[in-house]
């Protein structure tokens, strides 16, 4: 079973909010991990964090594994 990923090269910094909120609707309660490839752009890695926090999820950049990578993991808190 693959990890839904949502890769975020080619988006515009002022997309980046939307595609991931509607990625995250999509597959909150589905999935235990979704991926999201932000690149080396410490601005879309910001953007998507915000977005993440604003769910109140937990999440891992930054490890070897993950370079340019944000790990969600997925639950409902219903």
């Amino acid at each position: 079973m693959n990890t839904p990923t949502l890769d975020l090269h080619g988006l515009r910094h002022h997309e980046v909010s939307n595609e991931v909120a509607r990625f995250i609707e999509t597959w909150l309660g589905n999935d235990l991990f979704v991926d999201i490839i932000t690149g080396n752009s410490k601005l879309m890695l910001s953007e998507t964090v915000k977005v993440i926090e604003q769910y109140k999820l937990e999440y891992m950049t930054g490890l070897p594994a993950y370079q340019g990578k944000v790990r969600v993991v997925m639950y409902d808190e219903y």
